[in-house]
């Protein structure tokens, strides 16, 4: 039986930040922040690094702020 709770060591601060601001890892991975390898190690996923850097980084806390923020990154990639 694998640890359903385990983390990238590279990658364990970024994802404890997610934890942080989002409250919890299950609400990390229903949002699909939180990628899962086949060997059960998580990892932040592309949308959960996104929402860090545009989101958390700028200290947006309004959900419709934050809709924009991800919407002009979007655009830019």
């Amino acid at each position: 039986m694998r640890d359903s709770n385990t983390i990238d060591f590279e990658t364990g601060k970024s994802l404890n930040a997610l934890v942080r601001r989002l409250g919890s890892l299950a609400e990390c991975q229903r949002l699909g922040f939180v990628f899962e390898d086949e060997k059960g190690i998580m990892s932040p996923s592309a949308a959960g690094v996104a929402y860090l850097i545009f989101v958390v980084a700028r200290d947006i806390t309004d959900p419709a702020e934050a809709f924009a923020s991800g919407y002009q990154a979007a655009l830019e990639e």
